[in-house]
């Protein structure tokens, strides 16, 4: 099975709690393997039975993971609940796949502001912990699909937004600071940008709201399984 690889950052609180469902997955995993060997007589059987009933305990095994019903690691635990997440928001559906042009943009996507990285404003994000989460392909590709067709409208206007306002004194100045010195020409381009209205600003924060992230998607499907 091919897999697609993720990583998102996460609350600590709460990778530390998936860590836990894992481990008491990963009991539960071997609880099943323990029973299952004893209901096939393996302790007693040899040659070619012995390598059967280990094949019947396998597959079985196998399809209990493929279904879900048993989850002994992030990837199957964090996969089983993107599934879920995924079709509580009516996003399992069928999509075309992401055109190669916005596949391979780099950097955040256009709309992902600070509600994405729980943070207010210039606050530091609470999502100070990376994790890595493999999903199968299937799973993973109907992620990022479903994400970015849903976000597709939104981010459209966005762009038309920021089209028609540009970045704003406050970006201005703030990427100046991020350089590491403002200066003049910063000041003065930052003094006659263009300001946004009230209205203008409001329609901006509805439109972010709309925009979808597979780490918003993996972050929710995490709150699901520590729940």
């Amino acid at each position: 099975m091919s897999l697609m690889q993720f990583v998102v950052a996460v609350e600590p609180e709460d990778l530390t709690a998936l860590n836990e469902v894992v481990d008491a997955g990963r009991k539960v995993e071997r609880k099943w393997l323990k029973e299952a060997r004893e209901e096939h007589g393996l302790a007693i059987l040899r040659g070619r039975a012995l390598s059967e009933a280990r094949s019947a305990v396998r597959a079985r095994f196998r399809r209990l993971r493929e279904q879900g019903v048993l989850a002994g690691t992030r990837d199957l635990v964090v996969a089983r609940e993107v599934r879920a997440e995924l079709a509580r928001r009516g996003m399992d559906g069928e999509y075309e796949p992401v055109p190669a042009d916005a596949a391979g943009v780099p950097g955040r996507r256009v709309g992902t502001g600070p509600r994405h990285y729980q943070r207010a404003g210039d606050a530091p994000t609470t999502l100070t912990a990376r994790m890595a989460v493999r999903l199968p392909s299937g799973v993973g590709e109907q992620l990022v699909r479903a994400c970015h067709w849903t976000s597709a409208p939104a981010v459209a206007a966005l762009w038309e937004w920021q089209t028609r306002w540009g970045d704003g004194p406050e970006v201005i100045m703030r990427e100046a600071q991020r350089r590491g010195a403002v200066t003049v020409l910063d000041v003065l381009c930052a003094g006659l940008a263009p300001r946004p209205d009230a209205d203008s600003l409001l329609e901006k924060a509805q439109l972010q709201a709309q925009v979808v992230t597979t780490g918003d998607i993996i972050r929710a499907a995490v709150k699901r399984a520590i729940r």
